[in-house]
């Protein structure tokens, strides 16, 4: 389960590029932050799928993708916030130059540098904006983190009773 929360997050950085250079939309801040969620959580599901653990070790591995899920879904929250109440965007303002100076945008410049504007619509993708996807996947990866992280924990009180 843990290769495929892997490829999953993989999957979606892939298709936040594609709609970067071949739709030209540059990311914004919390573009990028949502894409350092998407990587925090493809990180933690491939060393779990590496490590491979049994029952509370594999609980405590989908608990901190839980929480790295929450955290994208809670910035994914603010952009599709942002993106219905565009006066109050964050547009080029501190948090791009935060963002932009962080380790990873230096690093990786080509997927984590922020140069678009929050309050921008683009063309949706099935209906949706790019943002409203990311809540979507978040909240998705949430709960699935969450009820893999239960059934850990009931797999590893079975094997207690046994």
């Amino acid at each position: 389960m843990f290769a495929v929360f892997a490829l999953i997050s993989l999957a979606l950085l892939a298709a936040a590029l594609a709609v970067q250079y071949f739709r030209g939309e540059a990311p914004c801040p919390l573009c990028v932050l949502q894409r350092a969620g998407f990587m925090l959580f493809g990180l933690i599901a491939l060393v779990a799928a590496i490590h491979g653990p049994r029952h509370r070790g594999a609980a405590a591995y989908s608990a901190a993708l839980a929480l790295a899920a929450l955290a994208g879904l809670g910035v994914a929250l603010r952009h599709v916030w942002v993106l219905f109440h565009p006066k109050f965007g964050c547009g080029i303002d501190a948090l791009e130059q935060i963002v932009n100076d962080l380790p990873t945008a230096k690093l990786l410049p080509w997927l984590f540098h922020a140069s678009g504007d929050c309050a921008a619509s683009h063309e949706p993708i099935l209906g949706l904006q790019v943002p409203e996807w990311s809540l979507v996947w978040f909240g998705l990866l949430l709960v699935a983190a969450i009820f893999f992280a239960f059934k850990c924990l009931s797999a590893a009180r079975a094997g207690a009773a046994d």
